[in-house]
């Protein structure tokens, strides 16, 4: 637990109230000392130590004011010309007590003389509290550049020795007065004078003081200054960066090390950038590796499905079912295949730097009719599942690469169909926004579980239920949707309820025109 500051914390009212109590503790001392040191000596007291004090705990605790200067000084003038005005007329009040305790009417010089009782007392308060915030603020602002500077921490070094030494000199010499005098009340006056002639030696000892330090520290200062420079430099890049070593004392080996260390860390910079490069290239080749590989399955696959569907298609009647429900499973899986191939090809070309976009105005209505139009027979025929297009007549138009935009709609309708039953729908609808046209396909298929909603975009991953799918996809279908429409400056949504389906929502650009 961090503990509050003691000094220049409190509020006003609670200041004030600290110092009247302090001021009571005072004043209930002085009267247990009544009997033995008279009237006049308990009114001196009230003069000399009480106001004081109470003004003395009042500075220490009131806290600091923010605004302008003027506002600050204002504020803490009237506050302590209330105070003392308070104190004043304790004291007054107790200067009528004291002198009807010695007999004296409380009248005529006598009023005179507490009156002007009142304004000294007023006016020796007043003149110590500023005295002492003065005091504060220079303090505070010795401090500040004292823990900023060195040159300035070491004068603060020297002058704490002689206030020190100073304050010996004073506490010897009220100890002397008060053996002498066997009185306490001739503590603060001696306290008073020691304390301007020790304010008095500060001023003279400071300066030279400061000279000293600096002429003595300018040429260590001046090294440490260079060397944080250099750190600052390191740290933001510059390993090549070094320092003069001057000397053999303390700051020579903190500068000789620092260019050993800036010296290792720029070696190890650099090998670790070959290694980078190393790395990159190795990356870069088995990229351009995965295209080329796909690229060249892109032909023996076209091949091979071409010539299927040339055996299908003429067909003898004649031939043994089996030997046809064999070779119809082979032009599945040769189909399947090629929509592998065409995947793997299209993410190798995006990673190698080969995937050019070409945006131009594009009615998407128009697209996704002939998308539907193409994908929906094959649909019906292998899953008897419907779909459809809900889009309008003509528009909207969309600046997109409509090739791209093609291939994203083939994979959000073949993931629709994949995963519906049969008698199921996918729909794709298409709706304008102020600037943006919206792209929905939605399907009654059997949806995503909540905990893979946040990963269908990353590349290779595959949910539970499309894993022990019949013909599961290899996990690029989705990721390509998202690559490219963000490329297109689109974005990319889903909606899923598990067992009722899913819509998946693109927002592309309007086209400005």
């Amino acid at each position: 637990m961090q503990r509050r500051p003691l000094f220049l914390t409190a509020r006003p009212w609670r200041a004030a109230l600290e110092a009247l109590l302090v001021g009571a503790l005072v004043w209930i001392g002085l009267l247990l000392l009544h009997r033995q040191s008279g009237p006049f000596n308990l009114f001196l007291g009230l003069i000399l130590l009480s106001g004081p004090i109470c003004i003395l705990v009042f500075t220490l605790r009131l806290q600091l004011f923010k605004g302008s200067w003027w506002r600050q000084v204002l504020i803490e003038l009237v506050l302590a010309g209330l105070l003392s005005y308070i104190l004043s007329g304790m004291v007054q009040v107790a200067m009528i007590f004291i002198l009807r305790d010695i007999k004296l009417p409380p009248h005529e010089g006598n009023i005179n003389n507490s009156t002007l009782i009142l304004a000294v007392t007023l006016l020796l308060d007043m003149g110590i509290f500023v005295a002492l915030r003065l005091g504060i603020r220079v303090w505070l602002f010795w401090d500040r550049l004292r823990r900023q500077q060195l040159i300035w921490a070491l004068t603060h070094a020297h002058v704490l020795l002689v206030a020190i030494g100073g304050g010996l000199v004073i506490a010897l010499v009220e100890l002397i007065a008060f053996v002498s005098s066997r009185s306490i009340y001739v503590i603060l006056p001696t306290t008073v004078g020691m304390l301007v002639l020790g304010s008095i030696a500060l001023l003279v000892v400071v300066p030279p003081s400061a000279l000293f330090s600096y002429l003595v520290m300018r040429r260590t200062t001046d090294r440490v200054k260079m060397l944080a420079s250099a750190t600052s430099a390191l740290r933001v890049g510059n390993y090549a960066i070094r320092v003069p070593v001057v000397g053999e004392d303390e700051v020579a080996q903190l500068q000789s090390n620092f260019n050993a260390m800036a010296a290792d860390l720029e070696r190890a910079m650099r090998d670790l950038k070959a290694e980078r490069d190393t790395v990159a290239g190795l990356l870069q080749s088995r990229r351009e590796l995965v295209a080329n590989v796909s690229h060249e399955l892109r032909t023996p696959v076209a091949t091979i499905r071409g010539y299927l569907e040339t055996t299908l298609t003429h067909w003898d009647d004649a031939a043994t079912p089996p030997l046809r429900q064999d070779v119809q499973v082979m032009e599945n899986e040769v189909i399947r295949l090629q929509a592998l191939v065409d995947d793997l090809f299209a993410l190798a070309r995006s990673e190698v730097g080969r995937l050019t976009l070409r945006c131009m105005p594009t009615d998407v209505g128009e697209l996704a009719r002939r998308v539907v139009a193409v994908r929906a027979p094959l649909a019906w025929r292998a899953s008897k599942i419907e779909v459809i297009a809900d889009t309008p007549p003509i528009g909207p138009c969309a600046l997109v690469d409509p090739e791209r935009l093609e291939q994203v709609l083939q994979n959000l309708l073949h993931n629709g169909v994949r995963h519906t039953s049969p008698g199921g729908i996918v729909a794709v609808a298409v709706t304008g926004e102020p600037g943006a046209v919206v792209l929905h396909v939605r399907d009654t298929g059997e949806g995503i579980a909540p905990e893979d909603l946040s990963h269908i975009w990353e590349r290779f991953y595959q949910a539970n239920n499309a894993r022990a799918h019949i013909g599961g996809g290899s996990g690029l279908g989705l990721s390509l949707v998202k690559e490219w429409i963000e490329a297109m400056q689109g974005t990319v949504a889903v909606e899923s309820v598990p067992g009722e389906g899913s819509c998946f929502t693109l927002r592309l650009p309007a086209n400005p025109e």
